[in-house]
């Protein structure tokens, strides 16, 4: 029976949520392989550990590794995405579904694969009933499934309907319901009680102990001293097994309870035998697939309700629409930065956040591909840099993205410089870190890369910053890089016309500056726009605001 389970169970696979087949699975991962090695800082600088977090707060390891795998092929992404549409068309898969398979990975996987070894009653009688709970659950899913089947629309679901049901509908299945029942039922009125001998010595110590006797029928209760004293004075029960010493040669201790229950186990194998069998060659393998499954489930899940928050604070999540590699193309409109959005919900948790968190529109193509951001402290240059780079990694992760509409093509990998703002100023052995870094990314970035840098090349003089900062641009025009570089240096920016003309290349360079309104409540909205930079930020506007003039204080010296 047991060859005929893995013949049966080899042409049953539960769907992959990730892969549409294992040949596009194999060329993803030997792609992840290879990105691992180059430089990694764009999990910080980007913070997908706490986007990691907010989507899978369970399994953020597993979000995390989805995302920074970043896939370039439009087939696997769409098909990711049309089973995160099921998703948020169908709300019952949380509810139904992926309660039922959540609860077989919490509790159940474990006690069913370790039925064999149970080694008391209990153990048996506990593994036995999460055997039940896991044929309850396939149960639930596929009745789940057949109700909702109609209403899915990706491939990958529709398949899980089919793999349900020919998991329910299978022999072995069945079988494997009914031998539970049976062993269930004997557990429950089979073995009412079991006799055990124990010796003691001098002192009334148990040293001994043996199996006497099995019973269908419950052990009576007895007066206190008819029940100790009965065969005080007659002959003692022989045993039916072996005596197990409580004391062992090396003058240590023995478990009795295990070696009795071994002994029980030879008397009752009928209890085990068929089931632990069917387990092994059967549900030990689906198991392991659940248990892939939801942690795929899991982030569906989460990407669902994220999108569910951010609409519900009135702003929006799209599906993006993927454009070949070689268009080199991000078409994103009112975009936002995630990580901003976190922030913005720790301090205001119920509010709608519509007008507090300021979107923008990104266009990289043909007319501007790198952009050299200018403006103000504190006026969203660093927030607009970062929300570029989270559009790539989640559209290349295969979910919604934080735009009204998108169109991007992927890119082979995200490079990023955010220095810390400690290390922000004149410091030799910081500018030749940096130096290094950008060796490193130079050396490998392709026409296919994103770059994202905030206030690089700031640790060297003024003058020799502007000098190889502008050098360096040169270099992301000649490659064909698209990105963003978030500076303080407007002669960069100034410079860009001068650079598109005389450096060869298709990446063209445009100049981005920060705008700024007030509100009646003096609070500063910026949005990003083309423009030549600005000679002054708004740090003279505030000068302005509080007087602080060389005109006024002259007045007032009455000079």
């Amino acid at each position: 029976m047991a060859q005929q389970i893995e013949t049966q169970e080899e042409s049953i696979h539960l769907v992959d949520l990730l892969y549409p087949s294992e040949t596009k699975k194999r060329e993803h991962l030997d792609r992840a392989t290879e990105i691992a090695k180059l430089p990694q800082d764009y999990v910080t600088n980007l913070e997908l550990d706490m986007l990691s977090r907010l989507i899978c707060p369970e399994n953020s390891v597993n979000a995390l590794r989805i995302l920074t795998q970043l896939s370039t092929d439009a087939d696997v992404l769409n098909y990711r995405l049309d089973i995160l549409e099921d998703f948020l068309t169908v709300p019952q898969l949380e509810a139904v579904l992926y309660e039922n398979v959540h609860k077989l990975y919490v509790n159940e996987h474990v006690n069913i694969q370790k039925l064999g070894l149970a080694d008391s009653f209990y153990a048996l009688n506990t593994r036995l009933n999460s055997l039940k709970t896991f044929i309850e659950c396939i149960t639930n899913c596929h009745e789940f499934c057949q109700k909702f089947q109609s209403k899915f629309k990706s491939a990958a679901l529709k398949g899980l309907v089919e793999y349900f049901a020919s998991v329910y509908n299978s022999e072995y299945f069945d079988e494997v319901k009914r031998e539970t029942d049976e062993c269930l039922k004997v557990l429950a009125k089979g073995v009412k009680s079991v006799t055990v001998g124990i010796n003691f010595d001098d002192m009334m110590r148990p040293v001994e102990a043996m199996l006497l006797s099995v019973s269908t029928d419950a052990i009576k209760k007895k007066g206190r001293f008819d029940w100790i004293f009965k065969h005080l004075d007659g002959d003692a029960s022989r045993a039916i097994g072996k005596t197990h010493s409580l004391y062992n040669e090396n003058g240590g201790t023995n478990d009795l309870e295990a070696p009795l229950f071994r002994e029980l186990k030879e008397i009752n194998s009928e209890y085990i035998t068929h089931l632990d069998r069917a387990i092994r060659a059967y549900f030990k393998k689906s198991t392991e697939d659940i248990l892939t499954f939801e942690s795929q489930m899991s982030f569906y899940i989460g990407a669902k309700r994220l999108i569910d928050a951010v609409k519900a604070r009135g702003l929006e999540m799209c599906r993006p629409k993927y454009l070949p590699m070689d268009d080199r193309k991000l078409i994103a409109k009112d975009s936002f930065d995630l990580s901003f959005y976190i922030q913005m919900v720790s301090s205001d948790p119920m509010g709608s956040l519509k007008g507090k968190i300021i979107t923008n529109d990104c266009t990289m193509d043909d007319d501007g591909r790198f952009f050299v951001l200018t403006g103000a402290n504190n006026g969203g240059k660093t927030t607009y840099t970062r929300a570029v780079g989270i559009i790539q990694v989640l559209a290349q992760a295969g979910i919604y993205v934080p735009c009204s509409s998108c169109e991007i093509s992927p890119v082979d990998f995200i490079y990023t410089h955010f220095p810390k703002e400690e290390e922000v100023g004149l410091n030799t052995s910081r500018f030749t870190q940096e130096c290094k870094q950008f060796k490193e990314t130079l050396d490998t970035a392709t026409r296919h890369s994103m770059l994202l840098l905030n206030e690089s090349i700031q640790s060297t003089t003024p003058t020799e910053c502007v000098y190889i900062a502008t050098e360096l641009t040169k270099i992301f025009r000649l490659v064909g890089v698209r990105g963003v570089y978030a500076t303080h240096l407007l002669e960069l920016a100034r410079s860009l016309n001068h650079l598109n003309e005389t450096v060869e290349g298709d990446t063209k360079l445009v100049s981005l500056v920060t705008t700024v309104d007030i509100t009646n409540d003096n609070k500063r909205l910026y949005r990003i726009v083309r423009d030549e930079p600005q000679e002054f930020g708004y740090a003279k506007t505030i000068y302005a605001k509080f007087g602080v003039s060389f005109d006024e204080v002259k007045k007032r010296m009455g000079k």
